[in-house]
């Protein structure tokens, strides 16, 4: 049997695609999803933050459009940057218009002193380095310095940079310059636009790969795994026995409850990091907040959270009648206390500040979640745990996979090709290993 860990995008695909394959999925909490589910409080639909389905890749779209006809809605993004005063489009370095003229000089001058420049390729290169080799000193202090600060919470010369080269464009010379001068850059990136659901929010995609599945237990977790023997332990004392082992939950937690094999997982799992997420959910008693925006960055140091994002402007239908709604992240470290009451009251007050909020909104939710892991550091460290561990995993039969699992940067569109991948890469190593049955006309030819 195979078994897989954890119930989301990435353990529901793999399952999905084994297709009747022996397989069993444990998903740890009460319902199926993890982070790309959808709580209802009071009405208003909330994502785990943003959760937007990007898709490019032909077998993600046929899948989709298979699973959720009549679903989706396409929307075209309207993101903005809030830095030095001025609201800029996305991304930040094709949109130097309204900063001030001083420090738009400079990052075009910095910028320009890239060109031409090999991009570091070198995988200990650090963010900061790859930073200012593709960008310049200018954009790089502007915006990927202060950003991910808050983000990762940690300093850009103490991250590597293979997580970014995918998911940040560097314009041309043509576009920073007409996006200096006010001329729009939009529709760069890998998500200029995202499919949301009409209603029911993000959660509605678990939903409909759980209503296809057979072998999903919930309230099942593991708490430990013996990679010699093949089992996994179940919180109350059972054992499930598998084959191959699919894990998609976090990988540091997995690596400290096995066992066996000749590695020491425990040790290698203290090694890797993370940052955790702070999400403040605001329910607003007005229409029409975010002004048709979908989400907004916030580079600047004085402002606590590194994004602000709009459901009810992803789709209406997620907040009642002449309400809005909004999601508020906050960067946090493992080892920062996470206090509910602090998050909400400075995430409304820096809100009213920055001209968001009214002050005499009505706020009639306030909602927080806790996200742990939230974003995993890419590091010196990580990449040396990962070089060891997951070839010792994948040759005792266990596949890591997702953005927990796999302990990387990902998206849901990945998610589900990862366990796409998997599940046709296991199903090829099965056919392949299992004993060939004779045929019997060719018997019957070389007994005669």
């Amino acid at each position: 049997m195979i078994l897989i860990l954890g119930g989301g995008l990435a353990g529901m695909s793999t399952a999905y695609h084994l297709g009747d394959r022996p397989h069993l999925v444990l998903e740890g909490e009460s319902s199926p999803g993890g982070l790309c589910r959808t709580r209802v409080v009071d009405g208003y639909h909330f994502d785990y933050t943003g959760h937007l389905l990007h898709l490019r890749d032909p077998r993600a779209i046929e899948l989709v459009d298979a699973f959720y006809p009549d679903v989706f809605d396409d929307v075209g993004r309207v993101a903005r940057i809030r830095s030095m005063g001025a609201d800029l489009p996305f991304p930040y370095q094709a949109n130097l218009h309204g900063l001030p003229r001083e420090f738009v000089a400079e990052a075009i001058v910095g910028f320009t002193e890239t060109l031409g420049r090999e991009v570091p390729d070198d995988p200990t290169t650090s963010f900061r380095d790859w930073a200012l080799a593709v960008f310049g000193p200018g954009i790089a202090r502007g915006f990927m310095f202060n950003y991910n600060r808050k983000l990762f919470r940690r300093e850009p010369e103490a991250m590597t940079a293979d997580w970014v080269s995918w998911a940040v464009p560097k314009p041309n010379l043509e576009e920073v310059v007409r996006g200096a001068l006010g001329l729009s850059n939009e529709g760069m990136g890998y998500n200029p636009t995202f499919r949301y659901p009409r209603s029911g929010g993000i959660g509605v995609i678990p939903d409909a790969f759980a209503e296809r599945m057979t072998h999903l237990r919930c309230d099942a977790r593991v708490v430990g795994v013996d990679l010699d023997a093949r089992t996994a332990e179940i919180a109350g004392g059972e054992t499930v026995s598998y084959e191959r082992l699919v894990v998609t939950t976090p990988l540091p937690g997995f690596l400290s409850m096995c066992r066996g094999g000749s590695v020491d997982w425990a040790a290698e799992a203290a090694r890797l990091d993370w940052s955790v997420v702070g999400c403040v959910n605001l329910g607003v008693e007005r229409a029409g907040v975010g002004d048709g925006v979908h989400w907004i960055y916030f580079p600047d140091p004085d402002v606590p959270f590194y994004r602000v994002g709009f459901p009810s402007n992803f789709s209406a239908a997620v907040a009642p009648p002449g309400t809005s709604s909004l999601y508020v992240a906050f960067g946090l470290r493992r080892d920062e206390a996470f206090d509910p009451s602090d998050l909400v009251d400075r995430a409304i007050a820096t809100l009213v500040r920055e001209g968001i909020l009214r002050s005499d909104d009505p706020i009639a939710v306030r909602d927080t979640i806790r996200i742990d892991p939230g974003f995993v550091i890419f590091d010196r460290a990580r990449q040396e745990v990962m070089a060891r561990v997951i070839p010792a995993l994948e040759a005792l039969g266990v596949h890591p996979i997702g953005r927990y699992g796999a302990w990387t940067y990902s998206y849901m569109e990945r998610a589900i090709l990862d366990g796409l991948e998997l599940a046709e890469r296991i199903l090829s190593l099965i056919h392949n290993s299992e004993p060939k049955r004779p045929d019997v006309k060719s018997r019957m030819t070389s007994t005669a």
